[in-house]
Parts: structure tokens; sequence; C-alpha cells
């Protein structure tokens, strides 16, 4: 017959531990008393019961001292373990058993966290970070953390927390986002003794709102006026961050259309210009993007039509300062279309004399009687080239 406490004993339970992740342990120390306060003999049988989990050995027996130490093990369900312990007429009786919180049914707090904060508008991505602690304030490890949102996808809805009490997912959304992380217990799997499982009721939730950066502000004109291929046209640009915006322009890039792309950098304002000549004629889309320190990109574009470059027509006329000689003449050349834009007039005054100007007027002198066939060739800007001609009599 094992020996066991007298009727009037006593066993107090004490557990170096009130809360345990999934498969952790701790040490159950009992000590048994008799009536007179005094320890039974040595080798008294005890045994213990838990609600959830197991302890090993599951039966034992005191010291000299009515000490008995016992290893508890939490298992893998979560919960609250109810430990107690009897031997003959001793018992700890429903007030004196230990409860040790198990995973889930020990969390404390959740703190949630999102990075990136604010995410760009185009569908930007954060990691969620749960940190979870239990009661005591330590690291809840192995603990299944629930994650939902209001809007966007998650890459994971339910993760367990590694080592350090941290679970993550990811978040992709492009619009303003409310993610909630949720540690709740799930009913215990079992245990080992005579006692029967509880329902646990430990939860702890966060939430962290996600923010969305506002679009830039972009917007591209074209000058007024007809376009001429092989002329300047010049676009307008406004290029900003969006209201509240905590993100700077990172880069302007225009597509002028015609196969030609040109970088702007970290420009921003209104009243941005730019300059582009089309070789030829046509109808081109013209495209500005913007790109903030986010990521964030925004375009705006224009559609404009490119009329060929007209032929140049030059007429020359003159007037003639007395009818002695010398002779004094002023030419002057007239170019059409009124648009072009005249670099150079090279003038033949028909004697064996030339002279370049910048204007449209040259004066002239004439020693000599005679007819001179006078010629003027334009030349614009743009590389085209036409001549015009007149006959002067002298004196």
């Amino acid at each position: 017959m094992p020996l066991l406490a007298p009727t009037g004993s006593t066993i107090t339970l004490t557990a170096q531990a009130t809360a345990l992740p999934v498969d952790g342990t701790t040490d159950i120390i009992g000590q048994v008393l008799e009536a007179a306060g005094t320890p039974p003999h040595s080798g008294t049988v005890v045994t213990f019961t838990t609600t959830l989990g197991s302890i090993e050995p599951a039966e034992a027996r005191t010291d000299v001292s009515g000490r008995i130490i016992v290893r508890f093990h939490a298992g893998s369900g979560n919960g609250t373990a109810t430990i107690t312990a009897i031997s003959g007429g001793a018992t700890t009786g429903a007030n004196g058993a230990v409860k040790i919180a198990i995973g889930t049914a020990a969390v404390g707090r959740v703190l949630l966290t999102a990075n990136p904060n604010p995410v760009s508008a185009n569908g930007g991505v954060t990691t969620i970070t749960a940190n979870v602690v239990d009661i005591n304030g330590n690291a809840l490890v192995s603990a299944p953390v629930g994650f939902s949102t209001s809007a966007g996808s998650l890459s994971s809805s339910l993760v367990s927390t590694d080592q350090n009490g941290a679970a993550q997912t990811t978040l992709v959304t492009s619009v303003l986002a409310t993610v909630t992380a949720t540690v709740g217990v799930q009913a215990p799997t079992g245990g080992t003794g005579t006692g029967t499982g509880t329902t646990p009721t430990g939860t702890a939730s966060a939430t962290v709102e996600v923010k969305v950066n506002p679009l830039p502000t972009v917007s591209i004109s074209v000058q007024s006026g007809t376009l001429i291929a092989n002329t300047p046209i010049v676009f307008t640009i406004t290029a900003q961050p969006g209201a509240n915006s905590t993100a700077q322009i990172r880069n302007v890039r225009i597509d002028f259309g015609d196969g030609e792309t040109r970088d702007l950098g970290a420009v921003s304002g209104t009243g941005i210009t730019v300059q582009h000549r089309y070789d030829d004629d046509g109808t081109y889309d013209v495209r500005v993007t913007v790109t903030d320190t986010f990521g964030t990109e925004t375009s705006a574009a224009t559609s404009i039509v490119v009329l060929p470059l007209p032929p140049l027509g030059v007429t020359v006329n003159f007037t003639k300062a007395g009818v002695v000689l010398p002779v004094t003449v002023t030419f002057t050349a007239t170019v059409t279309p009124a648009t072009a834009t005249v670099s150079s007039y090279l003038w033949n005054f028909g004697d064996g004399t030339s002279a370049t100007t910048t204007s449209n007027q040259a004066v002239h002198q004439y020693s000599l009687a005679g007819i001179y066939t006078v010629t003027v060739t334009v030349t614009t800007t743009t590389g085209q080239s036409s001549g015009g001609q007149t006959a002067v009599s002298v004196p």
C-alpha cells in the first residue's frame, strides 16, 4: 500500500511560471504538512492532475521536508491549465489549485506596426508586425496571430509568433486601410490525470491605420497658335506633391511622342517650361509622368498637331536716294511666312560686291550708271534657305 498523507493534512502548490508558450515547461512545487504543521513521512505519495498539458511524474513522493517537485509540460494546446494535487485525505482543494496560462491564453498585450507608412497610392506594400507579450511582459512564442484588413489584401491571415514574439504579414493597398491583429485562445487539445478541459478566455488585439500617400499633381499644356515642324514648341508643366503629402518629387519625365523622352529630375512647381522640335509633321501624344519619393507615379497627356514647315518666300523692294551719281539705294527683304526666324541675309548687289546682314535691310552705293540685278539669300534658324531678287536702274 502506498504511503499517503493522514487526514487533516494540507497540500500547497506553487508554480515557477504563471504564463507559458505552447510546449513550454515549468516546475511545480508541492508542500505537504500534517495538521500539526509537521511534514509527513518521507515518501508520502502525491498524485497530480492538470486540465491541460501533462505533469511528469504524475505521481511523486515527498522528501524529508514534505516537498515534491514535478515538471509541468504545456503541450501544444492554448488555454489555462488548472493543476491540483491529492494524497490520501489531503488535497489542494478548489482554491489551492495552480493556474498557468498557456499560449494565447497568456497574452497580455499586442503592439501592431506598419512599415512603411504611408504607402504609395499606386498599390503600396507595407510589412505589418505584431509584437505579442504575455501577462508578465515576456515575448509570447508560437502564438497564432490572426490578421484582418478593411481594405487591400494580406499575404497571410494567420501567422504564429517567432522566438521574439513577433508575427509578420504584408499588406498591399492603394486606399486607406485599418489592419487588426488578434491573439485569442483556442480550446485545449487535452490533458492528463482526471481533470476536464475548460474554455479559456484570454484575448488581445491591436489595430494600425495604414495611410496612402496622395498622388502628385501633374498637368501639361502646349503653347497657343500654329505648331510647325522644325521650330521650337514650348510645353508648360505643373508637377507638385499631393496635398498633405510627406513625399517630394523625385523625377519628371516627358515623352514627346516621337521616340524622344527627357528626364527633368527633381523639379517641382508650376510654370515649368520645356522646348522641343519635331522633325516631321503629324499628330503626337505628349505625356508627362511624375514620380515621388514613395515611388508613386501619375501622369498627364496632351495631343498636338504639328504642321509641315511652309516654304519660304522672299521678295525684295528698294528705295533710291537722289538721281545724281553716286546713288544710295536701300534694299528691303520681306520673308513669308512671318513666323520664320531668319538668321542671315546674304546680299549680292550686282556690281561685284556683296554683304551679309542679320536685318532685312541693306544699304548700298552705286558709282556707275546701269541696271543692276540684286539678289538676297535668306537662311532661317531651322536651316531653311530661299532667295529673292530685283533689278535697280542707276541713276
